[in-house]
């Protein structure tokens, strides 16, 4: 609902006797959209191409009605909130759908036009095509008035291809009488920006005279961003009706920032507006403010951050933490303070959004103390924030607040794991005092509100859980600091895993990352215990000794114990028959559950170990192992994955050549060996194997040999013969989706959209089919796929493929499907693995001092993953890596709106399936 009723006057009639769009919206500055797990409300103004029947138009840049001026009432709009009531919609996606048709028909009556499917295909036909064949076509097409249709979609693919000659068109196109098309120039010479775009100036002043209601916001705001002082009334005469913020960027989302429109004249002439009647124009002020933060203007947001209108003042807030003196922060507090529990959400995100974690930091001293469950839910709520933006800044003001304010040991825990979430080594300190809080003593069932996401944290150790895992992300991350980690945490976390029945994987893994010569005796004994293995015919429990012997025997890898190598190999070796089968298949019978399991796990653990380990020593025994079929399929995969980090590249050749051989076999058993060396050639590419496992990638091979060779493909690149035999393989359905999975992982950007563009032949079945199959290639992310990267080429084809059509529809499945892998990343998930605050931290540094390929890659991944605080951090760097950040940052705050595709179906039961459960 609207937060003041219109209290304009009713608008005039236009011409055509239709009603302009409502004015009485005010509120501009959005904070963000927030993208919940399964839905978000479709975008309004719809991009034409999205209409039932594939009618051309604006690509998002229509403002809130239909081109021409008319359309829905809608009276449930909130520029505030950026929210728009879901009925109404559907209801007005419906009328413009009918009324975009009666055009199309309208103007086929009187020229005979091409059809909607003819369109279709001729996009089809352009998109399949390497770019530099698609430019020149493209061209045509943007120079063609009468097809509206490809000539709007001409003009935007050529600015997504950074073409100079796009320039010319969108030009050119603001000369047509068609506002649609117009405001698609307009929408293109912004994206081109400054200086490229500047030749567009005098036809966006001349456009601008002619404009409606339908084209006029797109045309100010390119003016606004080729920095064009002419257009500055204009501006804010569009953004005080509310118009200017709903035009959205080249790819959905919104354009506006308020940045640009400050750029076009001094902050002293905002500032005198601090006072202007309309709280839209207030709130402009106050964000502006804020950002440039000087203390000049601290007078100023002290009147604002007062204002009666609360988003105003939380605007202003902003700025007042950034400046952080005194006379600044005392208003601040007081401020939040005094606010209602639904406005002090709503301040402390303009904090989050405005300062990013030192803001966050700040307002701690706002909590109140009494009553006591008020201040644990209000810390809590502070603390939850500061980890779902993660920002790398906050480390200093965290350190002072917890030396200055020495709050309780929970809080103190809770502070630390913000630290090493981030990356700061300072965490091991707090971290290592907390390990040693027994829940019991410092928890009590009364204090109803000392819960976690497991009950009440006197019931569970979850808080030494996390913090342990953050210590062993940290020895991860500094791998050079190990003595001062060591100092702050070793004797701690050996005393908490002594104290539980069995020790914590997380805490191996922090010991072993660390070298803890103090544990190794333990972790020995914990690796190979003396318990003997179950018997045939053993009944449940299973014994828990092989449970932490799976475990120990990984982490006895990751130290390296010498003395510990042969007995690692040993376990291959201990099954009482070497005939013995204990497949899955076997166990699920004939009384050897027990036994098969706890071999299974003494092997699994080993290869896992040696895996961790990377020594060529155990590349023999693996595959040995590998080729052993009675072995359990687990443990055998496992020692797939570690023979990738064991092998020199003479080893890597041979696996090559055994993945050719048993994948050429017909029996199911040696086709799963086939696939298992395929899986390490996916860990440890061979790119001089890809041709020849491109032949293989026939119908009668078993599909998931198939996909398991497309995936060695992806992963170790290809040459121009190899990527020409794949594409071929496309016109086969029955080694299609192999094909294309390869081409998408291993091309470049053109190729994999190429390949998906292929589709719009193929029908919806097989796109969905390689969907599903694009999804699971992202099951596990090696230190390998960020070393070589493979992150940022798969990112960077995945945004390439969202900006073609299939079918005359966007195809964002492959950053929706790519984003959501990312999710995955929480927990530690195998050797090698990469969790999510590992990889922040070394996104992070590329960002900071990788080559300028290695920049853009680190910021574009950044971006992808929703990395707020990180990019915030980066806005601070000096020339072209502070500008990509500032874009990156500014796109996910404006985020395009999608309805979220339900990957549930597709999701493991168990995330962590390949390393230690350990949460």
């Amino acid at each position: 609902m609207l937060d003041r009723p219109n209290a304009q006057p009713e608008p005039s009639p236009l011409p055509n006797g239709k009603k302009p769009p409502p004015r009485g919206i005010e509120r501009p500055i959005k904070r963000r959209l927030r993208t919940p797990d399964r839905l978000d409300l479709a975008k309004w103004p719809p991009d034409d191409d999205d209409l039932p029947g594939g009618a051309p138009g604006g690509g998002g840049a229509v403002p809130p009605a239909p081109a021409g001026g008319g359309g829905a009432d809608f009276g449930d709009g909130d520029f505030k909130k950026g929210r728009f009531n879901p009925v109404t919609i559907i209801v007005a996606l419906l009328i413009v759908a009918g009324g975009a048709a009666a055009l199309f028909f309208g103007i086929k009556q009187g020229q005979e036009k091409m059809t909607v499917e003819q369109v279709v295909k001729e996009k089809k036909n352009i998109f399949v095509l390497p770019v530099k064949d698609q430019l020149p076509r493209w061209r045509t097409w943007a120079a063609n008035p009468n097809e509206w249709a490809l000539q709007q979609e001409a003009l935007i693919q050529l600015a997504y291809a950074e073409d100079p000659e796009g320039v010319t068109h969108a030009i050119k196109a603001l000369e047509q009488p068609d506002h649609r098309v117009k405001g698609v120039a307009a929408q293109v010479l912004a994206s081109y920006g400054s200086p490229k775009g500047d030749a567009g100036k005098a036809a966006l002043l001349a456009a601008l005279k002619e404009a409606d209601d339908s084209d006029k916001p797109q045309i100010v705001w390119a003016l606004v961003t080729l920095k064009e002082p002419q257009v500055f009334k204009d501006a804010m005469d569009q953004y005080r009706k509310g118009f200017l913020s709903k035009v959205e960027r080249l790819g959905g989302g919104t354009a506006f920032d308020p940045e640009k429109l400050a750029g076009l004249v001094s902050l002293d002439e905002f500032a005198k507006l601090a006072g202007d009647q309309s709280p839209s124009v207030r709130q402009l002020v106050a964000t502006l403010l804020s950002r440039d933060a000087s203390p000049k203007w601290t007078q100023t947001l002290i009147q604002l951050v007062k204002d009666p209108d609360s988003e105003v003042g939380r605007e202003a807030a902003t700025g007042l933490g950034k400046i952080g003196d005194e006379t600044a922060r005392a208003p601040l507090l007081s401020a939040l303070s005094n606010a209602s529990s639904e406005n002090r959400q709503k301040f402390l995100e303009a904090l989050r959004d405005g300062i990013g974690g030192e803001g966050l930091v700040l307002a701690l001293g706002s909590v109140k103390k009494d009553p006591p469950e008020k201040e644990w839910f209000e810390t809590k709520q502070l603390f939850d924030m500061m980890k779902d933006v993660a920002d790398p800044r906050l480390g200093d003001s965290l350190v002072k607040w917890l030396d200055g304010s020495k709050p309780t040991l929970h809080w103190q825990g809770e502070a630390g794991t913000r630290l090493a979430e981030v990356g700061d080594i300072r965490a091991a300190k707090y971290l290592g005092e907390r390990m040693r809080a027994d829940p019991l003593k410092l928890y009590a069932q009364e204090r109803f509100w000392e819960a976690g996401k497991g009950g009440h944290l006197s019931k569970t150790d979850e808080p030494r859980v996390v913090a342990s895992r953050m210590l062993a992300d940290l020895a991860m991350i500094h791998a050079d600091k190990k003595d001062e980690l060591k100092a702050a945490a070793e004797d701690s976390v050996i005393f908490w895993i002594k104290d539980r029945p069995q020790p914590h994987a997380n805490g191996l893994r922090f010991l072993s990352a660390v070298q803890s010569e103090k544990i190794k005796n333990d972790l020995r004994d914990w690796a190979f215990p003396k318990e003997p293995l179950p018997k045939e015919g053993a009944q449940p429990p299973f014994p828990a000794a092989f449970e932490t012997a799976q475990s120990a025997l990984r982490y006895v890898g990751l130290m390296k114990d010498e003395p510990s190598f042969p007995k690692l190999l040993e376990q291959f070796k201990r099954k009482p028959d070497k005939k013995m089968d204990i497949t899955q298949e076997a166990l699920n019978g004939a009384g050897l559950a027990m036994l098969g399991m706890a071999l299974r796990a003494v092997a699994y653990g080993s290869a896992q170990g040696l895996g961790q380990w990377g020594d060529t020593r155990a590349a023999k025994p693996l595959m040995e192992l590998i080729e052993d079929e009675s072995w359990h399929e687990e443990a055998r995969k496992a020692a797939c994955d570690a023979l990738a980090w064991s092998a020199d590249d003479k080893t890597m050749s041979e696996v090559a050549k055994k993945a050719k051989e048993y994948g050429a076999k017909k029996e199911p058993r040696k086709q799963l060996i086939g696939a298992c060396y395929a899986a390490t050639l996916s860990l440890k590419p061979v790119p001089s194997i890809s041709p020849e496992l491109a032949d293989l990638l026939t119908p009668d091979l078993d599909i998931g040999l198939r996909m398991a060779y497309a995936h060695a493909i992806g992963i170790g690149g290809f040459d121009q013969a190899t990527e020409a035999k794949l594409f071929e393989k496309l016109q086969n359905p029955e080694i299609r989706n192999a094909a294309a999975l390869a081409l998408i992982l291993g091309g470049t950007a053109e190729t994999a959209a190429r390949t998906v563009a292929m589709y719009g032949d193929f029908g919806p079945d097989a796109l969905n089919d390689l969907k599903d199959h694009y999804f699971r290639a992202f099951g596990y992310w090696s230190d390998e796929d960020f070393k070589r990267g493979n992150l940022y080429r798969w990112v960077a084809n995945a945004e390439a493929i969202a900006r073609i059509k299939v079918a005359d529809v966007p195809q964002e499945w492959s950053r929706q499907r790519l984003q959501a892998q990312f999710e995955n990343l929480d927990f530690d998930n195998g050797p090698h693995s990469e969790t999510r605050v590992v990889l922040r931290y070394r996104l992070w540094q590329d960002a900071k001092a990788g080559d300028a390929a290695r920049k853009k890659g680190a910021i574009q991944t950044l971006k992808f993953m929703k990395e707020r605080g990180v990019l915030m951090a980066l806005r601070q760097e000096q020339g072209e890596t502070g500008e990509m950040a500032r874009r990156a940052f500014f796109e996910i705050m404006n985020p395009k709106a999608l309805i979220a595709e339900d990957l549930s179906k597709l999701q493991p039961k168990d995330k962590n399936t390949k390393g230690d459960k350990q949460d």
